[in-house]
């Protein structure tokens, strides 16, 4: 990790950290949501009683659930500090990912090295590309969180996503250096069986495995045995999520409660509703990680492809971005029809659902101009890696993170929960924006001595 010598990359994860403390200790309101039920959840039962009721009367997340009890049954300075270091792992991790090349088993590197790299030379970041990178980690609204209690949601969400970073970390260093300690193999299996007890993790963590070993035989790589555990655990926790009897008592007290016609949708239906949610988290209001992931992708375009038609097929999502901010901007110009369309075309899950299968044929119509502002991100993907083995994989990716909330749309509470659901989403955005920003400007060899650690 010849990256941790650069004194940059200290000074923004200590910024980071510096934001994720002041953050945690001046500005949450703990206790709300779900946060006050898990903290007094034992006071009458043992732990084991309460799993128990758990399984049977709400959820499959055994192991999610169980960390969440016992960490909210400590003085919440302990999940404050917890809460910290996992932020920091996310955002080292990240760095991690971002300002390392591709390696043996990938498909090329924008890194740029001399033969001396392993003995004398270290690979440098242009400041340009941390700035942007900086932008793209503080993009994600962690207010987000609050929105079933912060101690609950953030065990819920923000952990296995740091989780599942961990569990990738053996295939990442596999792919790149073509070998991994087995301490990182133990380390990543405790972790994706923490990870992937979360149902849109698991959903995510099985596409990718199997994108990964259909690549491997395509592209005649040798397959990681790691791979199948990841595998082996994704099909075992699908199984959990299928035949856990909390599961289905959740959904039938959530349709009746939330959404009462859900019950007769029928699986198009129910995909549809899933990319609704999805259109509904990047265009109800100003989604920044996409507008930064649209900015990036647009000036990748821009420098790496001169033809016109290019250049604006790739300016199209950000245009789509800037002319939201504009609408919210201005709420003078809200009388007029086409702008109160915009403004209220996702109004129909407030306060309860009221959306029957069917909708007006204007909102249609904004939806399918959304959906088209979609598909010129795929096209600027293909725009930007010319190669076509990378352009496929940021396509996989792209597909993964939308998959984990379309996959929203076979639950009843597809729009209750609308917004911490969408933090594997966003996330996409950023690992996007931040590959985006690698094609950007080339990333030079320079000397140990310059911006380095002795």
């Amino acid at each position: 990790m010849i990256w941790l010598k650069d004194k940059r990359i200290w000074i923004l994860l200590g910024f980071y950290g510096v934001l994720a403390i002041l953050f945690h200790m001046c500005w949450l309101k703990l206790g709300g949501g779900d946060d006050y039920y898990f903290m007094t959840c034992l006071d009458d039962t043992s732990f084991g009683a309460f799993m128990v009721k758990r399984w049977y009367g709400w959820s499959s997340r055994l192991v999610i659930e169980g960390v969440l009890v016992l960490v909210l049954q400590q003085p919440i300075l302990v999940w404050k500090v917890l809460d910290i270091l996992v932020s920091v792992l996310i955002a080292w991790l990240l760095c991690g990912f971002f300002c390392s090349g591709y390696g043996k088993h990938g498909s090329g590197s924008s890194i740029q090295t001399d033969k001396n790299t392993l003995s004398g030379t270290r690979t440098v970041v242009p400041l340009t590309s941390l700035i942007l990178f900086l932008c793209l980690l503080l993009s994600y609204d962690f207010r987000e969180m609050d929105s079933a209690g912060y101690m609950t949601t953030t065990i819920n969400y923000w952990w296995p996503l740091a989780a599942l970073m961990v569990a990738a970390l053996p295939l990442y260093l596999w792919y790149q250096e073509g070998t991994c300690k087995k301490s990182y193999y133990v380390l990543g299996t405790l972790a994706a069986i923490f990870a992937i007890n979360q149902e849109q993790i698991c959903a995510m963590a099985l596409l990718a495995c199997l994108y990964l070993l259909i690549t491997d035989n395509l592209r005649g790589r040798k397959t990681n045995p790691y791979l199948y555990v990841l595998l082996a655990l994704s099909v075992c926790f699908a199984i959990c999520v299928a035949i856990c009897p909390g599961n289905a008592a959740r959904k039938a007290s959530n349709i009746d409660f939330w959404f009462p016609s859900y019950a007769g949708f029928n699986l198009v239906q129910k995909v549809l509703l899933g990319w609704y949610s999805l259109l509904k988290t990047l265009y109800q209001d100003v989604n920044l990680p996409y507008f930064l992931m649209s900015a990036v992708l647009f000036m990748a375009v821009r420098k790496k492809q001169k033809r016109l038609p290019a250049r604006l097929i790739a300016a199209i999502p950000l245009l789509s971005n800037l002319g939201l901010l504009g609408v919210l901007l201005f709420g003078k110009y809200r009388e007029y029809p086409w702008v109160h369309l915009i403004l209220h075309v996702f109004d129909f899950d407030q306060p309860v659902v009221y959306y029957q299968g069917s909708l007006p044929n204007s909102n249609r119509l904004l939806l399918l101009v959304y959906t088209f502002c979609c598909a010129c991100v795929v096209i600027s993907l293909f725009l930007i890696w010319n190669k076509k083995e990378r352009s496929i994989d940021a396509l996989a990716l792209l597909v993964i993170a939308s998959a984990s909330k379309i996959s929203m749309g076979l639950s009843p509470t597809v729009w209750a929960s609308s917004e911490r659901t969408s933090i594997f989403l966003d996330f996409g955005f950023i690992l996007l924006g931040m590959l985006a920003v690698r094609e950007m400007e080339p990333w030079k060899a320079a000397k140990k001595s310059c911006c380095a650690i002795p």
